[in-house]
């Protein structure tokens, strides 16, 4: 979509404060989701309260703190760069991924076959995981790794951008 746009993958911010916690909001909130999943998985399906609560509250304020820094981003750094993120790199990605996924697994009927009528609150609900994990674990890998990809033989002018 960068290429489609005509839009150079300029992730840095020019004010130094926020360069600081750009990364730090995105990355705080990758770590706090990834934390809040461990925790349900290991302790909060065996075990229940007060590690479901924990899991709830570390997805929702790693999801919000990355969206923070999302929105800082935007609002600081080169606008054209965010924005083309935002709406195809998490928006029109879930919504790719929610009708691929909830399509499989409910109209096409393959591994566990799903009645059709689930189809809406399948997707619905990949939607909703895809745009966390998109904002969250996406956006903090493209912002770290863009500089670096950019600085290796691998990154060409007019193929990629």
């Amino acid at each position: 979509m960068f290429r489609l746009s005509n839009t150079d993958p300029d992730f840095t911010v020019k004010r130094p404060k926020a360069a600081k916690a750009l990364p730090i909001l995105i990355s705080l909130g990758t770590v706090l989701l990834i934390l809040g999943i461990v925790v349900q998985v290991l302790w909060g399906a065996a075990y229940g309260e007060p590690f479901t609560s924990f899991y709830v509250c570390s997805v929702y304020l790693g999801t919000a703190l990355a969206a923070v820094g999302i929105i800082m981003g935007l609002l600081i750094g080169d606008k054209r760069t965010w924005l083309v993120h935002i709406v195809s790199g998490i928006i029109l990605a879930s919504l790719v991924s929610g009708i691929w996924g909830s399509a499989t697994l409910t109209l096409y009927n393959l591994p566990p076959p799903l009645p059709a009528e689930a189809f809406w609150p399948v997707f619905t609900g990949w939607v909703i995981g895809d745009l966390i994990v998109l904002s969250t674990i996406g956006t903090a890998l493209l912002v770290s790794l863009t500089p670096v990809f950019k600085r290796t033989g691998l990154y060409v002018k007019k193929w990629w951008v």
